[in-house]
């Protein structure tokens, strides 16, 4: 992390979510951002437009099987000792920028790795990892070890004690989840206390069986929120701002994503262009991406609209026919606010789909 001093604090403030940046002496966002997100309506889909900051930094050296050599910053002892038991963690390419593996990740078997005397990171076999099990082509890659953001860490403690001492009930929250090997990837999962009062987390469709691991958030995915029957609540935490590209695979059907930098999202701008595989229409049709956002009570869906000069802009589809026709008069989806989830219904798989940072 940057060590620099503050020349001054920039508070953001947009859509219910509080970030705070400080701005270095160099002109260069500090990695550290305290973030804060409130849930103030029944359903809400948040983003994380930062991620708990890198425990760890080093370069890859090479891969020999499902470990990877690599050169951490610190040599005091081997860094898998560090790792704490009942923590997730990924490590994510960073650099160099011409690097075949930038913005990717892949998922560390914590246990394996904590076993090892040589600081190698042992690669768990996962549908989180983006781009496969590392090999050769990782060498000279720039990793950082992270943390994930999870739901229990973010929420856990928070529904617990409403739940025990608010009088609120368990089938009050809810949250929808980016799951690999769910029906459509995604799934709902609710809080519950067993007889000891130990908070669990389980399928919404299959209440009986609890969920065996941490149910993770991916980087560049969203979360639907349902907190309870009191709005109003809010947690923070301490986070790392992002200044390289994010690989976000995209399924067929719904997507739930956020733009994981701390700004607006400009739909031609950043994202949501040819660049990205989307492709405009002079008409609507059924099998066209649609992004979905919630406004107030209400879901709007966006499709890409040729526009006379080449480009597309998304374009508000008629509420009712939704796969038939145009919302007159035209409106049209050009920013996303910061830390705002939104779905994207994609017509066709794209696992090399990524954000990348603003443009300038």
């Amino acid at each position: 992390m940057k060590r620099s001093a503050f020349l001054e604090i920039l508070f953001l403030t947009v859509a219910g979510v509080i970030l705070t940046q400080s701005i270095s002496s160099c002109g260069q966002a500090e990695d550290a951002v305290p973030y804060l997100l409130n849930t103030s309506i029944q359903l809400e889909y948040a983003g994380f437009p930062v991620n708990y900051p890198a425990v760890e930094s080093g370069t890859a050296n090479s891969v020999t099987g499902v470990v990877v050599s690599w050169s951490p910053s610190f040599q005091d002892k081997p860094f898998g000792t560090a790792l704490p038991n009942g923590e997730e963690y990924y490590a994510e390419v960073i650099g160099p920028s011409t690097h075949p593996w930038l913005g990717h990740r892949f998922e560390l078997d914590e246990a394996a790795t904590r076993t090892r005397s040589d600081n190698g990171l042992v690669v768990a076999v996962s549908p989180l990892n983006t781009r496969g099990t590392p090999n050769q082509t990782l060498a000279g890659a720039n990793l950082e070890i992270r943390r994930h953001l999870t739901i229990d860490s973010l929420w856990g403690e928070s529904v617990r004690n409403r739940i025990l001492f608010g009088g609120e009930k368990s089938p009050s929250f809810s949250f929808l989840v980016s799951t690999s090997g769910a029906p459509n990837g995604n799934r709902t999962i609710k809080p519950s206390l067993d007889s000891a009062n130990v908070l669990r987390w389980v399928d919404a469709n299959s209440p009986s069986s609890k969920l065996a691991s941490p149910v993770i958030i991916p980087p560049g995915t969203c979360v639907g929120v349902d907190f309870g029957d009191r709005r109003g609540s809010s947690l923070g935490f301490s986070g790392a701002a992002r200044t390289w590209p994010t690989a976000v695979p995209l399924q067929a059907g719904a997507n739930l994503l956020a733009y994981p930098y701390c700004a607006d999202l400009r739909l031609g701008i950043d994202w949501g262009t040819s660049k990205e595989g989307f492709k405009g229409s002079a008409k609507p049709s059924s099998n066209q991406d649609r992004i979905e956002i919630l406004e107030e009570a209400s879901r709007r869906s966006y499709s890409p609209e040729l526009q006379p000069d080449g480009r597309f802009r998304w374009r508000l589809m008629d509420p009712v026919l939704t796969s038939g026709r145009w919302m007159n008069p035209p409106s049209y989806l050009d920013r996303i606010p910061v830390g705002e989830g939104f779905i994207l219904q994609k017509s066709k798989a794209d696992p090399n789909h990524f954000f990348c940072p603003p443009q300038p």
